[in-house]
């Protein structure tokens, strides 16, 4: 009964890590001179607080950063980081995006749709926040890609 249980759950965490889209290793830089508060709003930032490892913390103190990675399990195609960021009245909003789109002009010789992946990002400011985002580093082979998010 227990070899059954084990081999289940094995087979679904396999299965969900097959799934798994590129990791994204998001750093927040709070380069202002008050601390910020990480903030869930929408259905997006909730569901990308829930696929962080480690979860981000809740107040980022001025001049100081954090680091997580995200892994969304929807699809190996598809990843996103959602997050908010204010200090009550300046609020950032950044996003990156991964998608990998079925290229156009059919099939190659094996059988399989060709993609290309593309990485976005978007800051959008509040209060008189200065906020950017950029993309520091994507790997070709992986897919996986490093982002800044930056508040002043």
């Amino acid at each position: 009964m227990h070899k059954i249980t084990l081999a289940a759950a094995l087979l679904g965490l396999s299965s969900s890590i097959a799934l798994a889209g590129p990791t994204v290793t998001v750093t927040f830089k709070n380069q202002g001179k008050t601390d910020v508060r990480y903030q869930v709003i929408g259905k997006n930032e909730i569901e990308t607080q829930a696929n962080a490892s480690p979860k981000p913390v809740s107040v980022v103190p001025a001049g100081r950063s954090d680091t997580y990675y995200i892994a969304s399990p929807l699809s190996p195609d598809v990843n996103y980081a959602f997050v908010r960021y204010t200090d009550g009245a300046r609020q950032c909003e950044f996003r990156t995006t991964f998608v990998n789109v079925p290229k156009p002009g059919g099939l190659l010789n094996n059988g399989v749709i060709p993609k290309v992946p593309q990485w976005n990002k978007t800051a959008t400011g509040s209060g008189g926040a200065f906020c950017n985002t950029e993309i520091t580093y994507y790997n070709m082979a992986t897919l996986e890609w490093s982002v800044e998010f930056t508040m002043r």
